[in-house]
Order: structure tokens, then sequence, then C-alpha cells
């Protein structure tokens, strides 16, 4: 099986605000042509094969950018909150000079546990996204379960870069520090034995 997992288009915020479930619009300037792009290398990835399903994070920014490259499939979008983005909780929408210091600490000394009050980990991430991953697979019954099925999912540079460490067996936070630009591409491939190998980061 192929997973191909998509970063959205940039959101309409400030960068220097914390967000993550919040459900930010795009922003409308860049949307189009971020788009576009990420059409032309997903086809040019995909090398003349077609994806089983288009996948994608409940979150509008994420959302719209699928149903755009599901309606070049024709095919239709298959929503899953397990992979919108991090909780921040009462961080979200806050200035990152406006959260206390000392739970910013807090999370720099436990990356992979520490949850912002109200939130949710990064080990709580990579959790869910792996339970929507496994389940991708299933008993390769049909299409979609496939060993030469390839889905396609819109998401977040967080779930992605925690669902690659996990895929690849390495420590959860091994690859948050990874660049992931807004409409950056990770291929994976997952053997049939779910050894999974990285095709492509930030293609």
């Amino acid at each position: 099986m192929d997973l191909i997992l998509v970063r959205h288009p940039q959101p309409d915020v400030a960068s220097n605000v914390c967000y993550g479930r919040t459900d930010l619009p795009v922003d409308a300037s860049r949307f189009d042509a971020t788009v576009a792009s990420m059409q032309a290398r997903l086809v040019a990835l995909l090398d003349g094969r077609t994806p089983v399903a288009i996948h994608s994070s409940p979150l509008q920014r994420a959302r719209r950018a699928a149903d755009v490259l599901a309606a070049s499939f024709g095919l239709p979008v298959t929503q899953d909150a397990r992979l919108a983005e991090m909780d921040f909780g009462a961080w979200e929408m806050q200035s990152w000079d406006a959260i206390d210091h000392h739970d910013l600490d807090a999370w720099a000394r436990d990356v992979s546990g520490f949850s912002p009050p109200g939130g949710e980990s990064a080990r709580n991430i990579a959790v869910r996204v792996d339970a929507w991953a496994r389940g991708l697979r299933g008993d390769g019954a049909d299409e979609h379960t496939a060993k030469d099925a390839v889905h396609v999912a819109v998401a977040h540079a967080g779930p992605i870069r925690l669902h690659t460490a996990t895929a690849l067996r390495l420590p959860t936070t091994a690859c948050l520090s990874w660049t992931l630009d807004f409409g950056g591409i990770c291929h994976l491939h997952i053997a049939d034995d779910a050894q999974a190998r990285l095709v492509r980061w930030n293609g």
C-alpha cells in the first residue's frame, strides 16, 4: 500500500499565533496556486496510478484542498477526525509570547508526553493517526485494502510528522523538526509485512 500525506495550504492566521484544532479559513490569496502545485506534484508522483480514496482532516484548510484533489480524480472525500491537527487546548489562538513560559518549558522537556491545558499530547496524536492508517490496510479483500492501493490524505504538519515517525518505527518526536511546507507531500510505502519505507519527504 502507498500512503501519500499532503499538508494543507496556508491558513489565514498571523505567524506568531498558536493554532491547531481551531478551524481556520485558508489564505485565499495563496489557495489556488498552492492547490494547483499540490495537484501537479501528486499526479507526477502517482505516475499513471489512481488513488482508491482521498482522505481529509475535517478542518476546512485541509478539506477545501481535498475537495479539489478528489474532484480531479472523480472521487469523494473521506473525512476523518483522527487526521485533525493537535488540540492545543487553552493555548489555541494565543500569541506564543502570551503563553506561560513555565508551560512551554515543561513541553520542551517532554515533547511526546506533555499536553497543554485542556489539549492533547504528541503521543495522543501519534496513536490516533496510527489507528487510522492501520484501518486502511484492512484484510486486503477489496481495492481499498489491496496491497497495491494508493491512499491520499490531506492533513496537518503535526499528524504527518508524527505518523511518519511511527510508521518508520522511530521515536515519537523524531520527525518533528523536519521541514514540511504548506502543500508539501510525504510518501510512505507500506509493505505486506507492515514495514514502512519513506519514498519522498516534502516533495
